[in-house]
């Protein structure tokens, strides 16, 4: 499957049909169930999608009788007309939202069900789902206004230029943390733990729908927390990809892809180092975000990667120190571990290192918080913690970004943890 599909944002919020009776929306998605069925597509996504369909627009593990999707014939009483041209729209969306050819054959079968008189404003709709404007279809539809604004900024989202950062450590330095923060919501598994290496893509929607979608052999448009944290032992492939909205304090609409490598230093499995070194070496990145464990720097198994990453990879890099938020005041010194940091890499003939704090936890937690998810009874008392933590100059991290950041938000507190944490201070970097 295309990854691209995995950065479309559903529609389905806003659709009309949700504030029906039931029975009226069973009828609406078996009548979408028999023109997508139609075209008898293997296509992954369409059956995934008309699920999401079912599942959204009647109820979770909702099945039609497939007698009921075979005679045309059952649904003539129940043609409805007034949502023909969301009818229309929806069954390109599933079955051919990039395919416009194939598109045509749905628009013929439609029009052939509701009647040639309606043709010529069928034609419209089709014309303007595989657009990406339109402003006299907006007056002549309104009622759709709010369903092909997502249509088009999807294709515009997707067809802009995406920046892949790729993000390497080693174990236990708190990357899936710092991806979840990056995120603004729980997606990415750690791999400290799992005894097979994969690459984990994941993908920035093109707005938010409130569904996470994962491909790990099978494709889940709407993944639960379970899903996305358990891998499928039917991948035999080397990635996993995910597909959500990005959250912060202001919305990110950015094209984005980080790409996770597993931890290099993986006692189980040498394959773990050796995905981490393919990757870096061959999958073309825009930054490389090099993860420190501030608790034990100057690791050997830091300087072994250290030394590959070097030698191998030639662009961008920002190296970002973690967990420095365990230090103690008047014990340990936050600006003298960054220019410790500096000069070993300096040493180490990186020129001109860029060296930034960060607190992954921090800034993971801020954002769960700030967008009401649920927090452990632990998190909660972390969350307590690192706010009191890191409202002390000395642990305010945004001072060592060369940005200024507006972390206003609905919560001021909040805000201040996520601009302290420096979080929102390297979003505006590598954004």
């Amino acid at each position: 499957m295309e990854p691209e599909m995995l950065q479309v944002q559903q529609y389905l919020n806003v659709h009309p049909i949700l504030d029906k009776k039931v029975s009226v929306k069973e009828k609406y998605v078996a009548l979408i169930t028999y023109f997508v069925n139609e075209q008898k597509s293997k296509d992954l996504w369409c059956k995934q999608a008309l699920k999401l369909y079912c599942d959204r627009i009647v109820g979770d593990d909702f099945e039609i009788k497939k007698e009921n999707t075979k005679d045309l014939s059952l649904f003539e009483q129940f043609k409805f007309f007034r949502y023909r041209y969301f009818l229309l729209t929806d069954c390109l969306f599933i079955a051919c939202f990039d395919n416009k050819n194939k598109g045509q054959k749905i628009l013929e079968s439609l029009i052939a069900f509701y009647g040639e008189r309606y043709r010529k404003k069928m034609e419209c709709v089709y014309e303007a789902f595989y657009s990406t404007n339109d402003q006299l279809f907006m007056k002549i539809f309104p009622e759709l206004k709010d369903v092909y604004s997502i249509i088009w900024n999807n294709r515009l989202f997707i067809d802009s230029p995406m920046k892949k950062i790729m993000i390497t450590a080693n174990m236990s330095a708190g990357k899936s943390t710092l991806i979840n923060a990056l995120a603004g919501k729980k997606v990415n598994k750690t791999q400290n733990d799992t005894c097979t290496a994969k690459l984990h893509y994941l993908y920035n929607k093109a707005g938010e729908d409130n569904y996470s979608c994962e491909y790990d052999h099978d494709l889940e448009l709407d993944a639960s927390l379970d899903i996305l944290m358990t891998d499928n032992d039917e991948n035999d492939s080397a990635d996993i990809a995910v597909g959500t909205s990005f959250r912060s304090v202001s919305e990110i609409d950015k094209h984005i892809c980080f790409i996770d490598t597993p931890g290099v230093n993986s006692s189980m499995d040498k394959t773990h180092r050796e995905m981490s070194n393919e990757a870096i070496k061959s999958v073309n990145c825009d930054i490389l975000l090099y993860l420190f464990n501030g608790e034990n720097i100057g690791s050997d198994d830091d300087i072994r990667h250290l030394k590959f990453v070097k030698q191998n990879y030639e662009g961008r890099i920002i190296f970002l120190v973690n967990r420095l938020d365990h230090y103690k005041k008047d014990v340990d010194s936050i600006s003298d571990t960054l220019t410790k940091v500096v000069d070993d890499l300096k040493k180490m003939g990186f020129s001109d290192p860029v060296v930034y704090p960060i607190s992954a936890y921090a800034g993971y937690l801020g954002k769960m918080a700030l967008y009401g998810e649920a927090l452990s009874e632990d998190e909660e008392d972390d969350l307590e913690f690192v706010k009191r933590k890191l409202a002390r100059d000395d642990f305010s991290y945004e001072k060592y970004y060369p940005v200024t950041v507006n972390a206003n938000c609905k919560d001021k507190e909040l805000g201040e943890l996520l601009l302290h944490s420096g979080i929102v201070s390297l979003e505006k970097i590598i954004y």
